[in-house]
């Protein structure tokens, strides 16, 4: 009796065995693996989660304009301008009062003049030394080491940077 126990068991091993070697590979082997076509089924990142480069802060600021940065948004009333170190330039928009040539569509057209002030290193008065009404593109050189306070029509700052 023990002979066709042990007949029996390796017969069944055998043939388990037989079935692994001899089934087909791949995917017809296991048709309830799903496989995807090309492109399909991949995940695709958003554009705004793409990884950018961490933009530079530079390393050399001659007029600490990114110290002042903070008082972008601010009335030009809330500063006292004297106090603040170096030179400085003051730009708003200004206009004339004389004829206006109409042709480019009254408000659409870009803010020309532009009110010009610069201040001294170390001037205690208020009144600017240099006072200026001129077109934007003539401006003059940028000065590295001089603040440059820009403003909106109503005085409000809207960029402090160096030149």
């Amino acid at each position: 009796m023990r002979a066709p126990t042990t007949f029996a068991v390796s017969a069944c091993l055998a043939a388990t065995l037989a079935a692994c070697v001899n089934a087909p590979a791949g995917p017809a082997a296991q048709p309830w693996v799903f496989t995807p076509t090309p492109g399909q089924g991949q995940y695709v990142r958003p554009e705004y989660m793409l990884p950018a480069p961490t933009p530079r802060i530079p390393a050399v600021d001659p007029c600490q304009s990114r110290m002042f940065t903070g008082l972008v948004g601010t009335h030009e009333g809330a500063i006292y301008i004297p106090g603040l170190p170096g030179a400085k330039r003051i730009i708003r928009p200004a206009y004339n009062e004389g004829f206006r040539d109409d042709f480019l569509g009254g408000e659409n057209e870009v803010e020309r003049l532009v009110e010009v002030q610069q201040y001294l290193p170390g001037q205690q008065l208020y009144a600017p030394s240099i006072n200026d009404v001129t077109e934007r593109i003539s401006l003059g050189p940028d000065i590295g080491e001089r603040l440059t306070i820009e403003l909106d029509r109503e005085g409000y700052i809207q960029e402090v940077r160096c030149g």
